[in-house]
């Protein structure tokens, strides 16, 4: 016998699968999206915000593209780092971490927080929206879709 049968490969077939599985329904997913994103942001926000400086090419492209004094939204905004980018534009950001939107708040940046799955701003209100890394953090597909 061996003394870590829940992690030895010879006691598999006498286990049960306890392995992750796709949610049953959307209060399940709702649930593991808390604990294992939204929970994990707010603890390392500060560490994740050390390693996010450097802006992606492409989309600083896109922002210098657009004409100046556009309003632009960035859903998932994180700590900020496509907030000053361009100075010419008008942007705020929003994101489910409160740790996260403090550390915009000291960067002087506009940003709240709120769910991207429920973003409270007008329709129709803003010249460009970016939401960059933020798609695959939604807990499922049915959950994500209507939003894309």
């Amino acid at each position: 016998d061996c003394a870590f049968p829940s992690a030895c490969d010879s006691q598999n077939s006498q286990q049960e699968d306890n392995s992750p599985s796709v949610p049953d329904c959307n209060t399940d997913a709702s649930k593991l999206e808390q604990e294992y994103v939204h929970e994990v942001y707010e603890e390392i926000a500060g560490h994740f915000s050390s390693t996010r400086h450097t802006p992606w090419h492409k989309i600083v492209e896109f922002l210098k593209g657009l004409p100046e004094g556009s309003l632009v939204a960035d859903i998932g905004c994180g700590n900020g780092k496509y907030l000053g980018v361009v100075k010419e534009l008008y942007m705020i950001g929003c994101d489910r971490s409160r740790n996260l939107i403090d550390i915009c708040s000291e960067k002087s940046f506009e940003a709240f927080v709120c769910d991207a799955l429920s973003v409270p701003l007008r329709d129709c209100t803003f010249d460009a929206v970016i939401s960059i890394a933020v798609i695959h953090h939604f807990s499922s597909e049915e959950m994500g879709r209507p939003h894309v």
